[in-house]
């Protein structure tokens, strides 16, 4: 029972029409129990009362411990049904019988009878509703007429007043529950629309957040190029023309030079924070233009020669893994001009059935070891990793050096 109710979460609707049937059968206990009937409606007693506690327990306790082995009986004999609606249909006229075995006319058992119309007409439309309670009142008055004094009871003489108030009652309940189902739908309907505005409004509101943040890097970026990025590169023109011109003085031409790498490093790693703060590869732009606007950048501000070289059917990317691919080549790169003395720089990337490979070759002076150490080469490898990836870097002395990476190819 626990667990059904954790996983069901009966609605506050179910849990009052249970309510009222036992609120029902308690009255027609009292009834019985006070002793004031007359002798034909009380004469099965006490085994009425218990065969209604019975039907009412059983009624209650239908969903949480035996829905799912009758439903089954249900499928497997007459296919897909409403098992809850034909067990209600069966419920009023076990209900209706009751009426009818407890005398008729002034039974206690009458307002029980008509609780039992709650569940169905709260299954079923107004029409089939009205249809529900003639039908009721027409066994009801059937039963009245062969029970008890039958048709010469009171009912048709001196309580014609209440024979009319019993006979409108169950259309009253049909009408009732019928307006209180279409508020609750309504109800259901406005919170759905107010959950799905909430819903809407917390999206734009992340998406105005996401779009402020990044109109804000933005003017960052366009900040340090128009400003830290142009200044490095004019020290970096009048580095070298200090170099040129002190051409031949020894000490000071290779300390200039040395300034001039510097500068230039410098430049690469302010390029690199421009590049870091813009949105990369979106709308048209595919990674291979990516990559040669990258590769041009690289030429002017290094001096080295860099070339592009695109290899099998280019598709497009995932934004994640051309970030990460446009990410490593750019780190690569930079490690080619900081350490690599190369003169010669070839990018390959490459396009298989699963999956994507980079790779830049340099013809400087490698390095022995697993090529591990550094904080640009260790970058490189987390990148590929996080997306599953790998970047393996092949070198030795004199012999330039090798980083090739490879990205499983996946779906957005």
């Amino acid at each position: 029972m626990r667990r059904w109710w954790r996983r069901e979460r009966p609605t506050g609707v179910a849990l009052f029409l249970f309510g009222v049937r036992w609120a029902a059968w308690a009255v027609a206990a009292f009834i019985v129990t006070l002793g004031i009937l007359p002798e034909a409606n009380v004469h099965r007693e006490p085994a009425l009362l218990f065969i209604t506690m019975g039907q009412n327990a059983a009624a209650t306790l239908y969903l949480p411990l035996m829905r799912p082995r009758v439903r089954s009986l249900f499928q497997r004999s007459i296919g897909e049904v409403n098992d809850i609606l034909v067990l209600s249909f069966i419920d009023v006229t076990i209900a209706l019988a009751i009426v009818y075995l407890s005398g008729g006319w002034d039974s206690p058992y009458y307002l029980y009878a008509v609780t039992s119309l709650l569940v169905p007409s709260s299954l079923l439309g107004l029409r089939a509703n009205l249809v529900l309670a003639v039908g009721f009142v027409g066994v009801y008055i059937i039963a009245l007429s062969t029970a008890g004094s039958g048709t010469d009871g009171p009912w048709l003489r001196g309580e014609m007043n209440n024979f009319a108030v019993f006979l409108a009652t169950p259309f009253l309940v049909a009408v009732v529950v019928q307006f209180f189902g279409w508020m609750a739908r309504q109800l259901t309907a406005e919170r759905e629309r107010a959950q799905q505005v909430l819903d809407e409004n917390i999206r734009l509101q992340g998406e105005r957040e996401r779009l402020i943040a990044q109109e804000e890097r933005n003017r960052i970026a366009r900040e340090i190029h128009d400003g830290i990025a142009q200044s490095i590169y004019m020290l970096s023109l009048n580095l070298e023309t200090a170099a040129e011109m002190a051409a031949g003085e020894g000490g000071l031409s290779e300390r200039l030079a040395k300034l001039v790498t510097l500068a230039k490093q410098a430049l690469l790693e302010v390029r690199h924070y421009i590049f870091d703060l813009k949105p990369l590869l979106t709308g048209e732009a595919t990674l291979s233009s990516a990559l040669q606007s990258q590769i041009r950048e690289f030429t002017t501000v290094s001096g080295l020669p860099a070339r592009l070289e695109v290899a099998g059917q280019e598709r497009p990317l995932p934004v994640v893994t051309g970030t990460a691919v446009y990410r490593i080549a750019q780190e690569a790169l930079a490690n080619v001009y900081r350490h690599a003395q190369a003169s010669d720089i070839d990018v390959l990337l490459s396009f298989d059935h699963s999956s994507v490979h980079l790779e830049v070759r340099d013809n400087g002076v490698g390095f022995a070891g697993e090529g591990d150490r550094g904080r640009g080469l260790k970058n490189m490898r987390q990148r590929a990793q996080e997306l599953g990836g790998d970047v393996t870097i092949e070198s030795s002395p004199a012999s330039g050096t090798k980083v090739h990476a490879v990205l499983p190819l996946r779906e957005e």
